[in-house]
């Protein structure tokens, strides 16, 4: 049987740890989210803004934290890490050593925890959370409700424009209720399987469904398990699949769960602290292929590739490939797939896109994987909002296997990120010459991730950007603006001789804000005629440009630069899921810009623009 970690080559699933892999530990994401939610609370009783943004950033540093908290306390080092203070610290242990925070239920008490859901809507801030609150809208579908009877209309700040805004935000909240972003499950996964082989022998162990297919946001995560027991050995005739109960038993029984939802001889299903419900499947080893394949999905793929059995005389389903009542496949998708004289096709090309008829043509793309990428073309220093110096962050990328790193803080209207003057460019610009000689062999490239203004010029004059070695040219403000206005102004960047990429195309936040208004075709044709590329920004709030904007721009010839949009090391991890973003938008190496060398990178940019 292939290897999984061949099979799943690029997404970073099953492929050892290492420093993409970053799984975030269960006490860290538990202690950060305490620490968010006790700041939203505060904000919205009005309470003191300093302590609201201590608690914002303890929850920011412990959610970066790569090590584990955990161990951090146990030995007495939680002050020595910069931005947990004493009072902090104290939190943090109580809550390790009992389970309870007194800070955290005294702020609970009495108050309305669905109000906080409304937080989650776009444009909605704690201060206007406050005053639906004094309105007796204490959560979202009373707010919906509210909406709908007219009642806003009239509250002081509720326009109609802000009613209309706030009526399209509960739309998209309520869409993305049940779903988790991939970089919230993916990790969580990671850490299920590998914990369950600690527990119990198995023969193989792999995500399913839309996890596998690197959807960017997630429901429920599936597992599929094979053991080798073989039929004949089985301790319980009645076992319906040898060793099934053995690891369902260790299944609902890992460090993770929180709660069990159900434990049968094959299946399982947990939930796990994260409020992640994770279900298991047990198969038995001759159809386990077949069984992955199936549970992978998507639908649509899956009812493309039955058609193609059929119109063979066969018959495909969770068990096997049948011919009449003989399985001829099943134990391998590989087998499954050749069966139907068709190569394995990868997880993320599954969705019915074509795929099926491109492996039957022989023309499926070689799409990247992760060991392709060479370096990260977005990641801010402590100059603008980045947490530490050019010479830390460089290092850092260079531990990671990288060969070079564009250092892209922001520009000086973006002050809310502390973005550059002329002068903080210019003294970036001399530090980066020492780390330059500090790290020899290891190119740093002086870039900036420049806003683009409201009425589409740039934040710099062009005489700096022209002395930049990249430069990024991203939307920040100014979101409700018309399709065409939007356009234009993006298109003004485009078209300027020193951008070389445009940032996070279409400004959406994953489960918090829709994409703005924006002609996408238009902006992709121009990056096709004056060369600019697209980011494909691999945060996993954004993942932005999508898979399907990334399949338009590689059918028009635009190249695109990944990016983590790291502000700290443990976010360089986040390129796994920018890499899977561009396997379902068919790219390969040509397409992206991170895989040349770093010589033939410096002499793209050169020729690209300039």
């Amino acid at each position: 049987m292939r290897s999984p970690q061949r099979r799943i080559r690029g997404t970073g699933w099953a492929a050892g740890r290492g420093p993409f892999e970053g799984e975030r530990n269960m006490k860290n994401a538990e202690v950060a989210r305490m620490f968010e939610m006790m700041a939203d609370i505060m904000e919205i009783k009005g309470e003191n803004p300093f302590r609201i943004g201590s608690y914002r950033k303890v929850a920011r540093i412990i959610a970066d934290m790569p090590e584990d908290i955990e161990n951090v306390a146990r030995e007495g080092r939680l002050t020595s890490v910069p931005g947990i203070g004493e009072s902090s610290a104290g939190k943090i242990k109580q809550y390790l050593e009992t389970g309870r925070m007194d800070a955290y239920d005294n702020l609970l008490k009495g108050f309305p925890t669905g109000a906080l859901e409304l937080l989650s809507i776009p444009h909605v801030g704690p201060k206007t959370v406050a005053k639906l609150m004094e309105e007796g809208i204490k959560g979202l579908a009373e707010l919906e409700k509210a909406i709908q009877a007219g009642k806003l209309s009239g509250m002081e700040g509720m326009g109609d424009k802000t009613i209309e805004n706030m009526k399209k935000g509960v739309a998209l909240v309520k869409a993305s209720q049940g779903r988790s972003l991939l970089g919230e499950a993916f990790p969580v996964a990671q850490r299920v399987v590998e914990q369950l082989r600690e527990k119990v022998k198995v023969k193989a162990a792999e995500p399913a469904g839309s996890l596998r297919r690197m959807r960017e946001t997630i429901g429920d995560i599936d597992i599929l398990v094979t053991v080798a027991a073989p039929r004949g050995k089985r301790k319980d005739k009645d076992e319906e699949v040898p060793g099934g109960r053995a690891v369902v038993e260790a299944f609902t029984t890992l460090p993770d769960v929180k709660e069990v939802l159900a434990a049968g001889d094959t299946k399982g299903s947990i939930r796990t602290g994260e409020g992640l419900q994770v279900d298991l499947r047990v198969v038995p080893p001759e159809s386990f292929g077949a069984a992955l394949q199936y549970f992978t999905g998507s639908k649509a793929h899956n009812i493309k590739i039955r058609g193609i059995a059929q119109e063979r005389g066969l018959k495909i389903n969770e068990y096997g490939v049948f011919k009449g009542r003989k399985r001829i496949a099943g134990a391998t998708e590989e087998d499954v797939y050749a069966a139907l004289d068709m190569p394995w096709i990868p997880p993320e090309l599954r969705e019915d896109r074509g795929e099926a008829e491109a492996a039957l043509e022989g023309k499926l793309p070689d799409i990247i994987a992760l060991d392709d990428i060479r370096g990260d073309m977005h990641v801010h220093t402590e100059y603008s909002d980045g947490a530490l110096s050019v010479l830390e962050t460089a290092k850092a990328a260079k531990e990671v296997g990288y060969s070079y790193v564009a250092l892209t803080d922001h520009s000086k209207n973006l002050t809310v990120a502390s973005g550059l003057s002329e002068d903080d460019l210019s003294r970036r610009s001399d530090e980066i010459d020492e780390a330059r000689e500090t790290l020899k062999g290891f190119a740093i490239l002086k870039g900036t991730e420049v806003d683009i203004l409201k009425n589409g010029s740039l934040d710099y004059d062009d005489d700096v950007l022209a002395g930049l070695d990249w430069v990024i040219a991203s939307v920040h403000d100014h979101f409700s603006m018309g399709e065409k206005e939007m356009t234009d102004r993006i298109l003004r960047a485009v078209r300027s001789p020193h951008v070389h990429a445009i940032g996070h195309l279409t400004g959406r936040l994953l489960k918090q804000r829709d994409t703005y208004q924006l002609n996408v075709p238009t902006i992709v044709e121009a990056c096709a005629e004056t060369g600019t590329m697209l980011e494909l920004n691999a945060h996993p709030d954004r993942l932005d440009i999508s898979d399907v904007v990334c399949r338009e721009a590689k059918q028009a010839g635009v190249k695109v630069a990944l990016g983590t949009d790291a502000h700290h090391p443990s976010h360089y991890r986040f390129m796994q899921f920018g890499v899977a973003t561009a396997r379902r938008g068919w790219l390969e190496k040509a397409d992206v810009v991170n895989c040349k060398t770093p010589a033939q990178l410096m002499k793209f940019l050169k020729s690209a623009k300039h």
